[in-house]
């Protein structure tokens, strides 16, 4: 081991996860500490901020403590955060004064809906689709009811490293303000343009800093990378090349690196992936990517364990796994891209979607059909993702292509290998399933080294390969795709399973 560590912390909405490498990019130190989950009502989704922060503490007491034990010297700290939350504190103390409005928070969906023709050239301009997913309107929101200048509005990251800093320092970096929606993807700024738009006060906005830059420090750690956590699990992975990820936590990601010039495809998001100081130039050099997400993947994949059909991944897999060897075709479907449906929310106009779950059963369906199909649900999402890429030529030339996994999801075998039966997709799961902590340590290394690249240390073998072993398994692909249409289509009723 080295004398010198990186620490990289990945706050996400379940969970604050804790990276320590060494200077060869090998693992000194890992930890996850437990976040309280987000408040859900109708459309608003909140997360206690200083519950977030204070995990954010203990996993640098837990390497520091770490550190001590091995006889090394953090010398930077990397942070990566979930994207798109907006929250207001006070400048003077840095207390909360909002919950954080979470990426999944859907209120300001009119706000959006009446920008009209007028999201298209707005999409133009940010690389991304004009919803309420983004920050924008969920700043103008608490700008708006927190009108003094004293009272701080902005993204996450920005938060966290206010506190970090003891209130010294309020800047963003271009991955978090590239999926603001009110900074040009072009220009690398916030824009007049768009902040007249979203009617928010510019002069109240973080300074961008470059991702990878000295931007405080922590307990005498130097905080030198701040980064999105799906850019962060990008560059984390344990494989060389330009290989799309994906990326299974909370929300499923897939992006691909599209290194320095951004490559905008419709209907997909296209922001910054990282940003950096040319040495000795001054030159901010700014690297792109492009992805598609789906953000119920990861709550519906809770569903067997909601319903307490299993009581973890391993007997998840073991049902899915009995329910194929008993009938291959299947004695039940589901179309789930809602969660956590109460009796007094099943009307259509509770989901800003207006879609419902529904699940049709064959006569004698068991626990473990039902459990498979919800897993397929899944799997068909991620199909579907993978389909897109492959439309915009964002796959490579070759079929099939190897697309990296890494996050909780892929420890789902069955899962997994369900994807790459009916995509015909070779899957590589890495060996570090966090992928994010990892990364944005890497970043701390290379800001505070101010030299190499991040594929220098990706140079270990995948964990395992799932390779397409049964493409008949398209079928269900298939018959998944004609239910969704009978959902869409009012065919079916909704919020139901249905006996056929």
């Amino acid at each position: 081991m080295t004398d010198k560590v990186y620490l990289g912390i990945d706050q996400g909405s379940s969970s604050t996860k804790g990276a320590l490498l060494d200077e060869r990019g090998d693992v000194v130190g890992e930890w996850s500490i437990p976040v309280p989950p987000p408040h859900t009502k109708e459309r608003c989704v909140e997360q206690d901020a200083e519950a977030l922060f204070l995990s954010l503490v203990d996993v640098f007491d837990k390497a520091i403590a770490c550190a001590t034990t091995k006889s090394v010297t953090i010398a930077a700290a990397g942070l990566a955060a979930q994207r798109s939350g907006v929250l207001a504190w006070n400048s003077s103390d840095g207390a909360p004064l909002h919950p954080v409005i979470t990426w999944a928070d859907t209120r300001t969906f009119p706000q959006i809906q009446a920008i009209g023709r007028g999201a298209e050239l707005i999409s133009n301009q940010t690389g991304i689709p004009t919803i309420p997913h983004f920050a924008a309107p969920k700043i103008h929101l608490l700008q708006r009811e927190f009108l003094e200048p004293s009272i701080h509005v902005g993204t996450l990251d920005s938060f966290l490293i206010f506190r970090l800093s003891e209130g010294r320092v309020f800047v963003t970096e271009d991955t978090m303000a590239s999926r603001t929606m009110l900074y040009a993807l072009r220009e690398r700024a916030w824009s007049d343009d768009l902040c007249r738009q979203f009617k928010v006060d510019k002069r109240r906005l973080a300074r961008i800093n470059p991702s990878l830059a000295p931007h405080t420090s922590f307990r005498g750690i130097p905080i030198a990378a701040l980064l999105g956590d799906q850019q962060a699990a990008l560059l984390g992975r344990l494989s060389s090349g330009d290989r799309p990820l994906l990326n299974l936590g909370t929300i499923a990601s897939l992006t691909r690196n599209t290194g320095s010039v951004p490559v905008q495809k419709p209907a997909l998001k296209t922001t910054v992936l990282y940003s950096r100081l040319t040495p000795h130039a001054g030159v901010r050099d700014t690297f792109y990517l492009t992805e598609v997400t789906s953000s119920v993947t990861g709550s519906v994949l809770r569903e067997p364990l909601r319903r307490h059909w299993c009581d973890g991944i391993q007997s998840l897999h073991t049902l899915c796994e009995s329910a194929y060897e008993a009938n291959p075709m299947g004695l039940a479907s589901a179309y789930f891209v809602n969660n956590e449906i109460s009796e007094q929310q099943v009307a259509r106009d509770a989901w800003p979607t207006g879609i419902p779950n529904v699940m049709v059963c064959k006569p004698g369906a068991s626990v473990a059909d039902r459990a498979r199909a919800v897993v397929e649900n899944v799997g068909n999402l991620l199909v579907r993702m993978l389909e897109e890429f492959s439309e915009k030529e964002l796959l490579g030339e070759n079929f099939p292509a190897e697309i990296d996994i890494a996050g909780g999801g892929s420890e789902l075998d069955y899962l997994m290998q369900y994807v790459a039966d009916v995509s015909g997709h070779t899957l590589r799961r890495l060996q570090a399933k966090e992928a994010g902590a990892r990364g944005v340590a890497l970043a701390a290394m290379l800001s505070a080294c101010g030299k190499g690249e991040f594929r220098d240390y990706n140079t270990e073998a995948p964990d395992r390969c799932f390779v397409c072993e049964r493409p008949d398994r398209r079928k269900r692909y298939l018959m998944w795709q004609r239910l969704e249409h009978d959902v869409l289509h009012n065919a079916l009723p909704p919020h139901a399973e249905v006996e056929c």
